[in-house]
């Protein structure tokens, strides 16, 4: 406990104990504290509920008060499910606090071992580091019970009375009428609290990435899980209290895995002082793949009006960024969002003005200017950064997909062309390596395949200076063991002499790949320790890969992060990715945001310049 903080008095109110906490400054995140609970384990009788008031006096003091409930009022209170319910107080204005925790598993197990069976309770002192699944959120009002799930409402309902219209006729008016619609939030501190069905028909519109069994597999194999800095704090939204849609949160104490690089960021907080961990994440562990965030059920998406869909995306920014202001936490990040989700919450990307150098200097100038004067908005801000994706469009036959690898090869200019052809026969004639691809149920029928990509993955991470190990072997299997695995698709590199049967103990490189809804993610390369053979990382990778692309008639490929100078010069086109950002203080604010200014002006250009020099000539 800090001391120096906090200094406790016991003393009497009205016949009933009570504790004055002193201190009105109750940041969990930056010390240390205990907390004290007594919970009632006698059967029948009275149950006590304590209840969280803070009120503000002349002396900014912060009092706690706890009285005698029945049992059928107000929400009963046990050990491992803890509901807290404020009291009504008489008279005078009261911010309710309402205390939501979540407690480890292995802890929960040692409860009953705590118990004091003669004075019929149990204390528990929980010490709260910097990584404990604990949250305390104050909100207006407060449902449900925890750990299974905490509900809560927003003082403000999504009420959109008027809004203008973009465009329209002269004589028409201006405003628009729409629906008052209610919207409550509820948090789930596990994607097992929420049924398959009822994700996965919102989540197919994020890509394979946010389904139900990709996420729950890196819960369940602990590769994200508070062991590993990711605490999950799902987000279900229930609109009109009938249709849930859902967004991937998470509580970070760090960076890793995010593939939208916020170091710089955290390194200038700690410089000057400011605390940056804890964050919120709406993403996808370890994925740097575009999809919505903001998983909107598809009622939703049929029948609103666009600018109904558009506030409800503004509404819920505006509850995380009240999550992270009432909870201490540093900032909020939705990585990897749609463009159209980027404009909901943070506006559109600024176009460039084709100007004059004259006008390109005063530009420069007044946006210096502009940087001197700068006026904080309090906002979201949004990134702009960029990959390289492969598309199948043949822009020398209309835009049509190509027909084979030779026709993609002619859309290179004649040098680059045989560069590539020599750069293949190395691997695939020199070394006699050959390259098949496994999709689907034909992973499970080659005996051991999966502990071999594993192993793949697994090595080539030991043999980097800087690898980090996200994934564990316990993922591999229940990603395959469920209906997911109709998306996965492995390249597997062996040598050509090892016959046409593939076998798991002859594939010594390849990629872990998922295909969906005519996309190829190419996710993970490895190759095991001395097997390591000059262009074969390329030929995987991306010649293989393409081919294969293009013979299943899929449209487009996205390799993932980063590589922009060897994808751009193999046909990948540069393509911008969006995330919004919440800082909550606002001297960091006003720096992240002159950076982002620049980044984003900076990757929107380069993504021009390229496109229009695209080495295979894509169509514009």
């Amino acid at each position: 406990t800090n001391k120096q903080l906090y200094h406790k008095t016991n003393h009497q109110d009205n016949g009933k104990a009570a504790t004055r906490l002193i201190s009105p400054h109750f940041q969990t995140w930056r010390f240390t504290c205990a907390l004290k609970l007594f919970v009632p384990v006698s059967p029948g009788g009275e149950r006590r509920v304590t209840g969280w008031v803070l009120k503000r006096d002349e002396t900014e003091a912060v009092r706690k008060t706890s009285r005698e409930v029945p049992s059928g009022d107000g929400q009963e209170a046990t050990g491992k499910d803890l509901s807290l319910k404020s009291p009504a107080l008489p008279g005078g204005k009261y911010r309710r606090f309402s205390l939501a925790l979540v407690f480890p598993s292995k802890f929960m197990a040692s409860v009953p071992q705590m118990m004091e069976t003669e004075r019929h309770q149990f204390r528990i002192w929980l010490v709260l580091p910097l990584l404990l699944p604990l949250t305390i959120i104050p909100v207006s009002s407060f449902q449900g019970r925890l750990p299974v799930s905490s509900r809560f409402s927003l003082s403000q309902n999504w009420i959109v009375d008027r809004l203008r219209k973009p465009h329209h006729a002269k004589g028409e008016s201006d405003l628009l009428n729409l629906k008052q619609r209610e919207v409550e939030f509820i948090l789930h501190p596990s994607i097992s609290s929420i049924p398959a069905e009822e994700w996965d028909r919102c989540g197919n519109q994020g890509g394979p990435f946010t389904s139900h069994a990709w996420l729950l597999s890196l819960e369940e194999s602990e590769c994200a899980s508070p062991k590993t800095g990711w605490i999950p704090q799902h987000l279900e939204l229930k609109v009109e209290k009938k249709f849930s849609s859902f967004l991937p949160m998470y509580i970070k104490g760090h960076s890793l895995g995010e593939f939208i690089f916020d170091n710089g960021w955290a390194d200038a907080a700690h410089r000057n002082g400011i605390q940056y961990y804890p964050k919120l994440l709406v993403g996808v562990p370890f994925t740097p793949v575009t999809g919505e965030r903001i998983l909107l059920h598809p009622h939703i998406l049929q029948t609103y009006l666009k600018e109904e869909i558009s506030e409800l995306r503004s509404l819920t920014a505006r509850f995380l960024k009240q999550i992270a202001l009432s909870n201490k936490i540093s900032s909020v990040h939705l990585n990897f969002i749609t463009a159209e989700e980027a404009s909901d919450i943070s506006g559109p990307i600024p176009e460039p003005k084709e100007t004059s150098e004259e006008d390109k200097l005063k530009g420069r100038v007044q946006s210096m200017l502009d940087q001197l004067t700068y006026k904080d908005k309090n906002d979201y801000l949004r990134r702009t950064s960029m990959q390289y994706h492969w598309v199948n469009s043949n822009a020398k036959n209309s835009g049509k997909p190509y027909e084979s690898f030779e026709d993609y090869l002619n859309a290179f200019k004649s040098k680059r062309r045989i560069t590539i052809k020599r750069e293949r026969r190395r691997v695939t004639e020199d070394a006699g390596i050959r390259v098949d691809a496994v999709v689907g149920e034909d992973i499970l029928r080659c005996e051991g395949l999966v502990a071999k990509m594993f192993d793949i993955y697994s090595a080539q991470i030991k043999k980097m200076l800087y690898g980090r190990q996200y994934l564990t072997e316990d993922f591999f299997h229940m990603l395959t063991n469920t209906s997911f695995i109709e998306n996965l698709c492995f390249m597997c590199a062996r040598h050509a002499d090892a016959g046409e049967e593939l076998k798991a103990e002859d594939v010594f490189a390849g990629t872990v790949n998922i295909v969906k809804d005519g996309v190829f993610y190419g996710r993970y390369w490895g190759c095991l320790p001395g097997k390591e053979v000059k262009n074969l990382h390329f030929e995987t990778c991306y010649w293989s890969a393409i081919e294969h692309c293009i013979k299943a008639g899929l449209s487009k490929m996205e390799p993932g992060a980063g590589g922009g100078d060897y994808k751009w010069a193999r046909g990948f086109d540069p393509a911008l990715i969006h995330s919004a950002h919440y800082i909550c203080h606002p001297g960091l604010r006003r720096a992240v945001s002159q950076f982002i200014d620049f980044e984003t002006e900076n990757n929107v250009e380069v993504s021009k310049y390229l496109l229009s020099r695209s080495v295979v000539g894509r169509m514009l």
